[in-house]
């Protein structure tokens, strides 16, 4: 404690009494209250300003609030399918298949004795695919061979003595029934012997066989049997699709038709609608028509995937983007601006071509109809339409 703090008992210089004291201690109150003053009055200002600011903007932050309210959407006017590239075309999709096609079995059981035709192979009508080892069958001819051999002397005989007179009528006829009835049993066994030689039954190429030599094969196709050879007639193929319901009144025999392979997006094969079912399949609501395809160098092969485009008439039709629609439990719909306002439009859809579908009601060719609508907008709701950019124009051009 310095001398003059203990000459004043510890106490501060403002804090004693008298004339001088008293003098610096209101000097101390005064500056105190001048700087509470000067705060007092800046606070006061910057309350004053901030409302006069906000009084002042008041109407442009009110429009500034509501413009960024209002719902800003992009619109698009449907367009004529008869204007839109490719939109005259039904494409369905299919597999080409031989003109002729059969799998191949066999008519007895019995062994593989030797094969002649691979996959790949052509084979003409007759010629022969394989040899089947019978002998069960083969002993059973013998049999019945020499049964025939002994038939026919007695017939002979008997024929002999009848001319003679020496038996009677009804004992040659006994005798010539049985001749005839095992020269029966001799040709049934010789056909089924025969059945053994595998042959192709229509001009065309080998695209599967299922046998090797010793492979043990029954009859039929049913039960364990399996098929020897698969064959297909390829000069001509053909391909099944199903034209929907609401379609099928537009297809004509006689009318050419355009199929394309996904390895060749642009190089169609011209084919033609050969025939029709005629009628529609109630399981599907579909019609089926069969359409001809040539192939005389065998570029197409069966089985390949195919789509086929079929021309239909689109005359009257409307387009929209898919990314128009809205999905709701009542269907699709559409929203239209009409006078700054949402309006929804339940609409009925027909054929979807990718990025467009094909409107048949609910909307006009003038209507504005909202692009990427959200889910959650609601007729009357005001909106503003904005323009798109103008693209940026290149350098140099």
């Amino acid at each position: 404690m310095t001398e003059q703090r203990h000459a004043h008992q510890g106490n501060p210089e403002f804090h004693l009494h008298g004339p001088d004291n008293d003098q610096s201690r209101s000097k101390v109150v005064r500056m105190t209250r001048n700087i509470v003053l000067v705060l007092l009055l800046l606070m006061l200002f910057g309350l004053g300003k901030t409302l006069f600011t906000r009084w002042s903007y008041g109407d442009v932050l009110a429009a500034r609030a509501e413009k960024n309210v209002m719902l800003h959407v992009l619109v698009t006017s449907p367009t004529m399918a008869s204007k839109t590239p490719n939109a005259g075309k039904l494409v369905l999709p299919g597999t080409m298949l031989g003109i002729n096609e059969a799998q191949i079995y066999s008519r007895v059981n019995g062994y593989v004795k030797q094969w002649f035709k691979d996959i790949g192979d052509t084979a003409k009508k007759g010629e022969t695919l394989a040899i089947l080892d019978i002998p069960e069958v083969s002993k059973q001819v013998e049999e019945a061979s020499a049964n025939f051999e002994l038939a026919k002397t007695v017939y002979q005989r008997w024929t002999r003595l009848r001319a003679e007179d020496a038996v009677s009528q009804q004992e040659l006829d006994e005798k010539t029934g049985i001749y005839r009835q095992i020269e029966a049993i001799l040709k049934r066994l010789r056909d089924q012997l025969s059945f053994g030689t595998i042959v192709a039954p229509f001009d065309g190429t080998v695209t599967r066989r299922n046998i090797n030599v010793g492979d043990l094969v029954n009859s039929g196709n049913t039960g364990t049997a399996q098929t020897l050879f698969s064959m297909a007639r390829t000069d001509k193929l053909h391909v099944y699709v199903y034209v929907p319901q609401d379609r099928a009144a537009q297809v004509r025999v006689g009318q050419d038709v355009e199929l394309f392979e996904n390895s060749a997006p642009d190089k169609p094969y011209k084919g033609r609608i050969a025939r029709t079912a005629g009628a529609i399949d109630t399981n599907t609501r579909t019609l089926q028509v069969d359409i001809e395809v040539p192939n005389p160098n065998n570029k197409l092969m069966p089985g390949t995937y195919i789509e086929a485009a079929l021309k239909i008439d689109v005359s009257k039709s409307l387009l929209l983007p898919t990314n128009t629609l809205i999905f709701g439990a009542g269907g699709p719909y559409v929203a239209a601006v009409v006078d700054g306002k949402v309006v929804k439009n339940k609409v009925t859809l027909g054929i979807d071509y990718g990025t467009m579908v094909e409107v048949r009601s609910g909307v006009t060719e003038n209507d504005q109809i909202i692009l990427n609508p959200p889910d959650s907008v609601a007729a009357g709701q005001p909106v503003v339409i904005e323009t798109p950019a103008a693209p940026a124009a290149k350098r140099g051009s």
